[in-house]
C-alpha cells in the first residue's frame, strides 16, 4: 500500500501548533543581535521589518498579527523562519516570525482533515487542514495564499525607497 507523506516543519504560535512544508523552508534563524529585525515606516501592519540574510534583506511576516493573535512583547523570544515562496509568479524570500520550532514531522496526506467551516467573516483560504495527532492539534498552513500580494507590493515600494534613501544618504 502507498502513502503519499509529506515533511512539515511544525511550530508553535500563541500556545498553537502550526506547520509548513518543509520544502519551503530554507532556514531557521534566531532573532538576536546578528539578526536585528528594522522597522520599515508606512509597511503594512503585518509586516514587522526586514533582516539581513546572506547579504540580501528580506521582509519579516509578524505572524501572530497575520493570524490574529496576540502580537510579541518587547521581551518576547522569536525565531525567523526563512521561507522561498512563490509570490505573484515570482520567487521571493520572506521571513515569518516563530514562537519557536517544535520539529520536522511526516504526514500522510489521508491523516489530515479539511478545514471545518465556522462561519462567515473567517478567512481561511491560508489552512490547507488540520491534523490531530498526539491529543494536540496541527493547523497546516500555505503561506503563499497568507501573504497578500498587496503586502509585497507594498513592501517592496518601501525596500526601494529605503535603499534609495541610504544611497543618497552614503553619497554625501
Amino acid at each position: 500500500m502507498e502513502t503519499n507523506s509529506t515533511s512539515f516543519l511544525t511550530f508553535m504560535l500563541n500556545g498553537e501548533i502550526f506547520a509548513v512544508g518543509v520544502q519551503k523552508v530554507l532556514e531557521i534563524i534566531e532573532a538576536d543581535t546578528d539578526h536585528t529585525v528594522t522597522n520599515l515606516p508606512k509597511a503594512p501592519e503585518t509586516i514587522e521589518g526586514v533582516v539581513n540574510f546572506r547579504g540580501n534583506v528580506i521582509p519579516i511576516v509578524n505572524s501572530r498579527l497575520k493570524f490574529d493573535m496576540a502580537t510579541y512583547g518587547a521581551d518576547d523570544k522569536f525565531v525567523i523562519m526563512v521561507l522561498k515562496l512563490v509570490l505573484n509568479n515570482t520567487e521571493q524570500i520572506v521571513g515569518a516570525m516563530a514562537d519557536k520550532v517544535v520539529d520536522v514531522i511526516e504526514i500522510d496526506e489521508k491523516d489530515v482533515q479539511p478545514v471545518p467551516e465556522v462561519g462567515k467573516g473567517l478567512n481561511s483560504d491560508f489552512i490547507t487542514g488540520v491534523l490531530h495527532r498526539n491529543n494536540q492539534f496541527i493547523t497546516l498552513l500555505d503561506f503563499e495564499k497568507a501573504i497578500s500580494s498587496d503586502e509585497i507590493i507594498q513592501l517592496k515600494m518601501d525596500e526601494e525607497a529605503v535603499v534609495a534613501d541610504e544611497t543618497t544618504s552614503s553619497e554625501k
